[in-house]
């Protein structure tokens, strides 16, 4: 309403995807969008027995058709991830394994798992889902629901005030839940703070109670090491393990996006989506 009326001149990040395209046709306003490296992902429970197969993981993966969720739910204003790290980061691991849309694939995998469907469309197990009251959130918990009872998966989503999500997030009361990382994840060190099996709340963020010892180790020694091409091989491996082992579903990495009036101009946004760029903006 502040920027309709021309009482604020700049919103970043701070609209609805929906808002977006609509105040972009009012005279007076411009959209500044430009990539991000804020994610949004998925986070698994490994001390749930479902959760805890891999099979079970990687078919929700390939059950979620991101490239749909980006178009119609973000309306565009975020691009598919694969792992924690953006694109444009030095240590950012290309060659790891990649979940494209590919419901039969899930299917298969939930098979063998163990977990058939006993009809043609009957449902092959529950999962809940838990959300911040966030709109977006809920939205992508409903949308979830939709993508996901195709291959037979029954998701409950539940939205909770966010202090209560960040209790059960570490107490690990929890299957499933989502949230985003905001900067956190343009340093290579956030691999150990939330994938390391010694950072399980309260000592860190690895609320999903992940272990692998492989990990583990490549994670201290990549800390450690100050010859960055070695540091890079180190993390590469580091997220080949993540990819196949799924402890995040990582969604993608939203855009920055600045609807700002007319008048102001030069709007430089930067990666992490901070203000820095306000002070090259040129009123004109």
């Amino acid at each position: 309403l502040e920027l309709r009326k021309g009482a604020a001149d700049v919103a970043l990040n701070s609209l609805s995807p929906d808002t977006v395209p609509a105040l972009a046709k009012i005279s007076g306003l411009a959209v500044t969008q430009q990539p991000g490296t804020n994610l949004v992902y998925l986070a698994f429970n490994f001390d749930d027995p479902v959760l805890a197969r891999r099979e079970v993981r990687q078919a929700l993966a390939y059950a979620t058709d991101r490239a749909q969720l980006v178009k119609y739910l973000m309306r565009d204003q975020a691009r598919p991830a694969d792992t924690l790290l953006p694109p444009n980061h030095w240590a950012f691991g290309s060659d790891i394994r990649h979940y494209d849309y590919d419901p039969a694939r899930a299917e298969q995998l939930l098979d063998a798992a163990g977990f058939p469907r006993k009809s043609a469309a009957g449902v092959r197990l529950q999962l809940t889902l838990k959300t911040s009251t966030d709109e977006l959130s809920r939205l992508l918990g409903a949308a979830l629901q939709d993508q996901w009872r195709r291959v037979g998966v029954d998701l409950q989503v539940r939205s909770l005030e966010f202090a209560t999500l960040s209790s059960d997030m570490v107490r690990g009361a929890f299957q499933i839940f989502t949230l985003r990382w905001i900067g956190a994840n343009n340093d290579p060190d956030i691999f150990e703070f939330v994938f390391h099996s010694g950072k399980i709340p309260p000592n860190g963020a690895n609320r999903g109670r992940y272990r692998n010892a492989q990990l583990d180790t490549l994670l201290d020694l990549a800390r450690v090491e100050m010859d960055r091409t070695k540091r890079r091989a180190l993390l590469a491996d580091a997220q080949k393990i993540i990819a196949e082992d799924l402890p995040y579903l990582t969604l993608w990495y939203l855009d920055n996006v600045c609807v700002h009036r007319s008048r102001v101009t030069n709007v430089q946004l930067t990666p992490a989506g901070d203000y820095d760029f306000l002070t090259g903006i040129v009123l004109r």
